[in-house]
């Protein structure tokens, strides 16, 4: 690979740090984050920054999810942190954005391993897209076990949009990324998601925010006690507090939610103009479909599983990819019932577009999950749902489509459940912190025995906090009077808009509910 000024010159161009003071102001992703009304960094941005400086400590760490949600900011965020905050030499930090043209013939194994000679200071080498560079992860691996990432003394940051290739590179690099993954949650391997409805709407009404602030509901300890609180039909005086003097702003939020969603751009332009782009949509679908050639799929076979899901009606209801009826095209094009159809649904599901919930084990508070039955099938993100179904209808106006979607009051119901199971989710690393999670095991669903659909319950949460197992039943019922709710212990019942308790238990507003998350 040469030499470090091989290197620099290689760079130059994707590190303007190295000679411009002055870079931030000229940088396009920072200037489009200033201009948002999403100026609060992202939540991941606070835990980085809190961890990656400190002295003596190295090693990687891996930042996945899905595409556009801003990954790409939150590297040059930190960059302009480490070098505007904290005083780092600016030649000290390395931006490598391995969709760069000029790197295509370069191995990357040669190319770190000349930064780790380049100086005897502290490195911080960020690197962008790593999915689109193959073997990566081994590169890194081989890093590793040549020692340079501490004598090199390096802090990698590897972000990609390719969940699945990041999900079996942290296998390939389990027990290889170092003292620095130790001091971050989920083991280093951290995933950035689509804004959650809390941080819409301390963006759009800062009052809001700093209500939180006041009374420490912006801390993951004080949101959990409420959530405790409600399951023993008790509603906290702040919770009262917010719902009298923010009802409406948050039902009318939370309404605009289910239509732009967590991807910052389309929300932004939302309350911008009062619409989105048709091309922010074609584009969001186009990336999640074409994506799936790097994993070695079909997009065409993709398309018609897309298809399936996203009919209105599938969305937050069970299915059985058993019996999944599904027309794909085998390697000599022939059509028949989807080939590796578990391919699909697994790049579905590490790729941050649906996941799946399971039913609970058994009859008694398990928190085990049962593979032998159905899953329920929920989308990530409200704006990702309204870009497939309209990309593959060829919907010319998308944003039309979804009003017309949502003032469907069935469809708007599975929606808003959907909606919950996508916070609820990651309910484990925010309430916790913990080197793992299994997904499958912190959010599922519960059929009630002999078939008594009335007895059944949306969602068991169940998480582990310090050393005690917590489990939480709620039931989704948004509508104006919520009725045939079976009454049980420990329920908090999601309501359209109605805030009271109820034989024994908690009826809240879901826009409310939410800001726990």
């Amino acid at each position: 690979m040469g030499g470090a000024n091989n290197v620099r010159a290689l760079l130059e161009v994707y590190n303007p740090w190295w000679t411009d003071r002055n870079w931030d102001k000229k940088d396009p992703l920072l200037g489009a984050f200033r201009k948002s009304i999403f100026k609060d960094k992202p939540r991941l941005f606070h835990h980085i920054k809190k961890n990656i400086c400190r002295p003596n400590i190295y090693g990687i760490i891996t930042i996945r999810g899905p595409r556009r949600v801003g990954k790409s900011t939150l590297l040059k965020l930190l960059i302009e942190f480490l070098i505007k905050k904290k005083g780092v030499d600016p030649r000290s930090i390395y931006y490598i954005s391995l969709d760069y043209e000029g790197l295509k013939d370069i191995k990357l194994f040669n190319l770190l391993h000349a930064i780790a000679r380049s100086s005897p200071n502290e490195k911080y080498v960020f690197l962008d897209e790593v999915s689109m560079h193959p073997d990566w992860a081994r590169a890194l691996k081989n890093l590793y076990d040549a020692g340079l990432i501490e004598a090199g003394k390096m802090k990698i940051v590897a972000s990609g949009s390719h969940s699945m290739d990041l999900a079996e590179a942290v296998s390939e690099l389990r027990g290889r990324q170092g003292a620095l993954a130790r001091y971050f949650n989920v083991g280093g391997n951290l995933v950035q998601l689509p804004l959650r409805f809390v941080e819409v709407v301390e963006a759009i009404r800062g009052e809001i925010r700093d209500l939180f602030s006041r009374h420490k509901l912006r801390t993951p300890k004080s949101r959990f006690e409420i959530l405790t609180q409600l399951t023993q039909g008790n509603i906290p005086q702040i919770i009262w507090e917010v719902y009298d003097k923010y009802k409406v702003l948050l039902e009318a939020t939370f309404e605009n939610y289910l239509i732009h969603g967590g991807y910052p751009l389309a929300a932004h332009k939302y309350y911008e103009t009062g619409t989105i782009p048709p091309d922010l949509y074609s584009n969001l679908a186009e990336l999640v479909i074409n994506d799936s050639e790097k994993a070695k799929l079909y997009p065409g076979n993709l398309k018609s599983l897309l298809m399936h899901l996203t009919e209105p009606m599938r969305l937050s209801s069970i299915v059985n990819f058993e019996s999944i009826d599904v027309i794909g095209f085998d390697e000599k094009a022939k059509a028949r019932k989807m080939p590796g159809l578990r391919d699909y649904i697994e790049y579905l599901r590490t790729t941050w577009t649906f996941f799946f919930s399971y039913r609970e084990e058994g009859e008694s508070e398990s928190c085990i999950p049962n593979p032998r039955e159905g899953v329920k099938n929920y989308v990530l993100d409200p704006f990702l749902y309204h870009a497939l179904y309209s990309y593959l209808r060829n919907i010319p106006n998308p944003f039309s489509a979804s009003k017309e979607l949502v003032r469907d009051t069935s469809f708007k119901g599975l929606l808003v459940e959907s909606v919950i199971a996508s916070h609820l989710l990651l309910s484990q690393q925010l309430f916790e912190r913990v080197s793992s999670v299994d997904y499958t095991k912190v959010l599922m669903y519960r059929r009630a025995p002999h078939g008594d659909k009335e007895k059944e319950t949306d969602f068991v949460l169940c998480i582990r906090k310090g050393n005690q197992n917590y489990r939480f039943i709620i039931e989704s019922k948004y509508r104006e009077s919520p009725s045939h709710v079976v009454p049980e212990q420990g329920k908090i019942v999601l309501t359209k808009d109605k805030l009271d308790v109820k034989n024994g238990m908690a009826y809240v507003p879901v826009p409310v509910f939410l800001l726990l998350f």
